[in-house]
């Protein structure tokens, strides 16, 4: 008899326990705050009306008012939690919160000792928290972290602050607080030496001068964060450590470790468009660009291309440059660049150029342009002119793009302006006044899980006078207006847009979808009879990149204005690091 009491006793509580376990919270009141309004205080808890009634959140969410109160000055708040008013299945819950606020106590003393390279004064101008205002902990860490990095900014890495004591005092207004913070400053700190580790071709000096940071000079956090972005622009690491910070006898010292990526690239492309309605026959087309980053591990570089874009036409440069002059950043380049417009004419240019790196997304650059222009010799009635033209100008470029290949976020902007004269042999007026102006600008958005838009604006303009076959820009094709073939259109003024929503399969690997739009100005010839043109085009696709073993390689299908199924223009790529 005794043990069926007990286990009739077992299950009751049992029972009772299941019963408070699915108990529901039908109500939340609060009583006797007044500061803060009962809004206010429901984002605080994490308790809701309708959830399950957990003993445990609730003391949590106590314990939240109280420090809440304490944030915003109200040391003296109590809060007490009636939690006992149950409905007779015991299946819900009142909840009755009872606030006492108490009296909001202000800081009356706010001191900082120890400080020798700043004046206390100058610390509390810097300060959020001040006499007269009531102590948040957030704000107080707040204000000190930014000490400390003032102090790490003036060459003192090793500052540290504590608060020895935070202290009640009865004033004439009442009980008032009284802050002390305490600042250890440490050693002053100059970077000495600076170490690379992980380098096997690249120089370290190359490491080194890339920094930015010069022997001898005070540590400097914000300098030192920069150095991994700086060295990853130079695309010639797969990996770039954070510095570290060391001390030895000989002062303070930098370690800065890589790791060495692959830097040389191909870059080719071959396009294919089906045979068109007026009677052409199929036609391919190809790009190829040699990209050498890291000549003998000076970071000198050298660019081949080639490139046909029509049955007859070819083309063919090189460009070189020499990065840090005199030990500055500055970069010199040439290049060299001449197409064979099939049997019409040879079109050559020399180029030379000045970039001012001003930091690691910034560059500045002086542009000097040599082009002339040969007709060939075979053709009775030359479609162009023997001239000469030479133009200079400046150009700017930012990109802060994330990755080259793949980007997720980032911009990349280059705006190009040069003005000069074009010489025609045989002409009777000495020279024309002509300009160029070019703006490229891409934005990179994320946009989603795994999405991106990238969205890309680009314009050229070509004014002055006499203006010929051989001066007009070029649209269409795999690297401009997809879904037309290489250079079908020519202007003096051209304009287009790509746009790609990209759903990214891995980081480098993407499916994408593409539209296009293309504008093109051809201005008249009045001595001819020929009337100025301009028209605006759209193209459209899918496309996909694939990072594999043998290189990231890329297939697009993009069809043009009004074009059938079986006439979209194929481009099928590979870039590949070596």
């Amino acid at each position: 008899m005794r043990a069926f009491f007990i286990v009739i006793s077992c299950l009751l509580i049992v029972q009772h326990s299941r019963g408070a376990n699915t108990c529901l919270i039908r109500s939340i009141t609060f009583y006797g705050n007044q500061t803060f309004s009962e809004r206010e205080l429901s984002d605080v808890v994490l308790l809701r009306t309708g959830d399950r009634y957990s003993a445990k959140q609730f003391s949590h969410d106590i314990k939240s008012i109280q420090d809440f109160y304490s944030r915003n000055g109200y040391f003296f708040a109590e809060v007490n939690g009636d939690s006992s008013r149950m409905a007779m299945d015991s299946s819900s819950i009142d909840i009755v919160l009872n606030i006492n606020e108490g009296k909001q106590v202000f800081i009356g003393m706010l001191r900082i000792d120890s400080c020798t390279i700043f004046t206390q004064e100058d610390i509390l101008k810097q300060f959020e928290t001040h006499v007269g205002g009531f102590l948040q902990s957030g704000v107080l860490e707040t204000d000190i972290a930014g000490l400390l990095n003032r102090y790490e900014r003036q060459g003192y890495p090793f500052v540290s602050a504590s608060i020895p004591s935070i202290t009640l005092y009865d004033d004439s207004t009442g009980k008032k607080l009284r802050v002390e913070l305490s600042v250890q400053e440490g050693r002053l700190v100059s970077i000495d030496e600076i170490r690379v580790t992980g380098n096997k071709e690249t120089d370290a000096g190359v490491v080194v001068r890339e920094s930015r940071i010069s022997l001898h000079e005070l540590y400097n956090p914000d300098k030192i964060a920069k150095i991994p972005e700086r060295l990853n622009h130079l695309n010639i690491f797969s990996h770039v450590d954070e510095p570290q910070l060391y001390v030895n006898s000989r002062g303070g010292g930098l370690l800065i470790n890589v790791n060495e990526g692959n830097t040389n690239a191909f870059d080719g492309i071959i396009g294919y468009a089906p045979a068109q309605s007026n009677g052409s026959g199929d036609i391919v087309t190809g790009f190829v660009n040699v990209s050498m980053r890291n000549l003998f591990g000076t970071a000198r570089k050298l660019n081949v291309h080639w490139q046909s874009d029509e049955r007859d036409a070819q083309e063919l440069g090189v460009e070189y440059v020499e990065p840090w002059i005199f030990s500055l950043p500055i970069d010199l380049s040439g290049g060299f660049t001449q197409r064979q417009q099939d049997s019409s004419y040879v079109q050559r240019f020399v180029n030379g150029r000045i970039d001012l790196l001003l930091n690691e997304s910034l560059t500045l650059s002086g542009v000097v342009t040599l082009e002339s222009v040969i007709p060939s010799s075979t053709l009775a009635v030359p479609v162009v002119q023997q001239s000469r033209t030479s133009t200079a100008g400046v150009e700017i470029r930012y990109d802060t793009r994330n990755d080259i290949i793949s980007p997720t976020s980032g911009v990349n902007y280059a705006t190009n302006y040069q003005a000069g004269a074009k010489t025609i042999d045989g002409a009777s007026q000495n020279s024309l006044a002509v300009s160029t102006l070019s703006v490229d600008a891409s934005v990179f958005l994320s946009t989603g899980l795994h999405q991106v838009l990238a969205v890309g604006f680009h314009g050229r303009e070509r004014t002055g006078g006499s203006i010929e076959l051989g001066d007009l820009y070029r649209l269409g094709g795999a690297n401009s207006l997809r879904g037309y073939l290489e250079n079908q259109f020519l202007g003096s003024r051209i304009a287009w847009t790509n746009t790609e929503y990209r759903f990214l399969l891995a980081r480098r690997s993407y499916f994408f979808l593409l539209f296009d739009v293309g504008y093109f100005y051809l201005p008249g010839d009045d001595t001819k009879g020929i009337a100025s043109t301009q028209q605006m085009k759209y193209g459209y696709g899918v496309g996909i990149r694939m990072d594999t073993s043998l290189g990231n390689i890329g297939i697009s299908l993009a069809f043009g204005q009004g074009d059938s199924f079986t006439e979209g223009k194929l481009h099928f790529g590979l870039a590949n690091e070596f």
